[in-house]
């Protein structure tokens, strides 16, 4: 423990454990005293491992590994999202609303992840045209994602890149345009609305 103190507009507190926060994970003495935090979990729950294994194996025996979510009709197509028997990350598909249409994967998260030491998929949304889809993932395990658009015609990924974001996002009927809402660097808060036009250099517009 260490003394800091905090201050604020309600007031001063004192914070023994505020030497722990490390944003960039890469402070020595809080990588040091986390690993020992972890041999020292491992150590005490070392007599009871067998238990939480079989309990694990248990939970996941009941689960539908190849569960799928029911379909759902947006501008001419159907989209769904469907997990693969011993994979771990969601998968999102679509079909034309035609009789024998083929699914087509918008995105594999399990690709996505491969080579992630944590990855979560966020929210994502076709563009009215259905060309484009936005999307955010997480990498960091704090839910700061990263905002990207895929090009459904081509397959490719477009150099716009917005870090630091919440989850979802929302299409402008321009097909080019999207908004956003950024988090605050320090508490990691939904702090402005802004928009962003795909091409486009330099700070995104304000909203609100």
């Amino acid at each position: 423990m260490r003394a800091h103190r905090v201050t604020s507009p309600n007031g001063a507190r004192e914070d023994v454990y505020y030497w722990l926060r490390d944003d960039t994970r890469s402070d020595p003495d809080v990588l040091a005293y986390l690993q020992a935090e972890n041999q020292y979990t491992d150590a005490m729950l070392a007599p009871v491992q067998p238990l939480i294994d079989g309990l694990y194996s248990e939970i996941v025996a009941r689960l539908k590994q190849d569960d799928a979510t029911v379909p759902v009709r947006y501008h001419g197509y159907w989209y769904a999202v469907r997990y693969q028997t011993g994979q771990e990350y969601p998968i999102v598909v679509r079909w034309a609303d035609r009789p024998g249409a083929e699914e087509v994967v918008l995105l594999d998260g399990n690709a996505l992840a491969a080579g992630q030491s944590f990855f979560q998929l966020g929210g994502y949304e076709v563009s009215p045209d259905n060309r484009l889809l936005a999307y955010t993932e997480d990498t960091v395990g704090r839910r700061q994602y990263r905002l990207r658009v895929k090009d459904l015609v081509t397959g490719t990924l477009l150099p716009d890149v917005i870090e630091n974001v919440e989850a979802g996002m929302a299409w402008a009927d321009d097909n080019r345009t999207l908004l956003y809402v950024e988090k605050d660097p320090v508490t990691l808060l939904g702090r402005r609305v802004r928009r962003h036009e795909l091409g486009s250099g330099g700070e995104d517009r304000l909203v609100y």
